[in-house]
């Protein structure tokens, strides 16, 4: 095996089959990349490991009782490693070099277990078991999950690696183990040979200048150049201009007394939100949008229909909260409607101040508002096409393509 040539144990901020559900984040992006990637020789994706019985069932249901086809190689009671077929790398959008959608590539191998809830020595055990199976080599262990820790030491790597992506600390999901998180950063910022950021500020999170770099999120630019237009679909029937959102509707992120007060300023436009809704922001969504005549929730979309929806806004936008957790963020969605042209709106976050002559920032729903009528006023094709050209910059496999140079130049 080439020294420059690796084998990866990443552990996943979501399960497989969730990307495959169309959730769609940072973690699945660069998965797909390192698998087009030559100097990748194998990688071992751990799902997202439980810590709590209600997800366990979950987790144990979705992904060891069922989960991606292929070829189990091994099996337990709480359990799985498969081998994927090509239809199932299809699902997230790789398309891999086979023609056959059945064949099996042996790149790609899922390990699903709920070990993690109540054996996780036992559950480390396991998982070395396998990655002696797989005779993996040269391994990096690579990590999205700050809820463990204990994997580092425990694959038998020769270089660890921490991608931080957003601050869990300040995530209300994670409240509860809000210490166990604090104890946990400090040993990823012990432990990590490279720590990666979507933020500047992220990075005084660990205080490791010399191990943290800073590396955005980006875009698909495949997916944008080549996606056709929506006929006959809920969004290409609804009222123009279309003001719209892609994303996770969730109680941190999204501001739903802005979207309101837009909504009701602009009484004949379409607002229109794409993404799950979380259950603790429901009631607050069923107060405040769902009986405004012009706003339309239309649900998850994949991330392969998703640029679809973004090519029928009018005009894009990010109306997060201005709070700590979003301080820290560097919204994807950024991206992806500069890939599709749109003029995008928002209100101030991590990374946008860099794209100012393309965003219209605001932070009231008053100057939100105007923006998003400048926005419309000032559009034009010369413009989309620079929106564009911007875009094309920030792609995945650039964004893969220096982390590898940082890891291979560890190694």
């Amino acid at each position: 095996m080439s020294p420059k040539t690796i084998d990866i144990v990443m552990f996943n901020m979501s399960a497989y089959t969730d990307w495959q559900n169309g959730i769609a984040n940072r973690n699945m992006y660069v998965l797909r990349s390192l698998l087009g990637d030559d100097r990748v020789r194998k990688i071992l994706a751990v799902d997202y490991l439980p810590f709590t019985f209600k997800r366990t069932v979950r987790e144990w249901l979705q992904n060891v009782l069922g989960g991606p086809s292929g070829q189990v190689l091994s099996r337990g009671i709480g359990y799985k490693l498969t081998a994927l077929k090509n239809y199932e790398l299809e699902k997230i959008g790789f398309w891999g070099d086979v023609k056959n959608s059945n064949y099996v590539q042996h790149k790609l191998f899922i390990f699903s277990t709920v070990l993690s809830w109540r054996h996780e020595k036992s559950m480390y055990r396991q998982l070395f078991k396998e990655i002696k199976r797989l005779n993996m080599k040269n391994i990096v262990l690579w990590s999205y999950l700050p809820t463990f820790v204990d994997y580092f030491d425990a694959c038998g790597e020769k270089l660890a690696v921490f991608d931080a992506v957003d601050n869990w600390l300040e995530h209300s999901a994670y409240f509860k183990i809000r210490e166990r998180l604090k104890l946990n950063y400090q040993t990823i910022k012990s432990k990590a040979d490279i720590i990666f950021t979507t933020s500047q500020d992220l990075a005084k999170l660990f205080d490791s200048p010399e191990k943290c770099f800073f590396v955005p999120n980006g875009v698909d630019i495949q997916i944008f150049n080549n996606t056709p237009r929506l006929t006959g679909r809920d969004i290409a029937r609804l009222p123009r201009p279309i003001i719209g959102y892609v994303g996770t509707i969730q109680e941190d992120r999204i501001d739903i007394d802005l979207i309101n007060y837009v909504a009701r300023a602009n009484p004949h436009k379409s607002i229109v939100l794409i993404g799950g809704v979380w259950p603790r922001v429901r009631k607050q969504i069923a107060s405040k949008l769902r009986s405004l005549p012009n706003v339309y929730l239309l649900g998850r979309k994949s991330f392969l229909e998703a640029p679809q929806y973004i090519q029928e806004f009018n005009v894009a936008i990010i109306p997060h909260l201005q709070n700590e957790f979003n301080r820290h963020t560097n919204p994807m969605k950024l991206y992806e409607y500069l890939a599709a042209g749109k003029p995008v709106v928002a209100t101030p976050g991590a990374g946008l101040d860099e794209y100012k002559n393309f965003v219209y920032l605001a932070a009231k729903p008053e100057d939100f508002n105007r923006a998003v009528i400048r926005a419309l006023e000032e559009d034009s094709i010369e413009l989309a096409v620079k929106r564009k050209q911007t875009a094309s910059r920030e792609s995945w496999s650039h964004r893969v393509d220096l982390m590898m140079e940082k890891i291979i130049s560890q190694l």
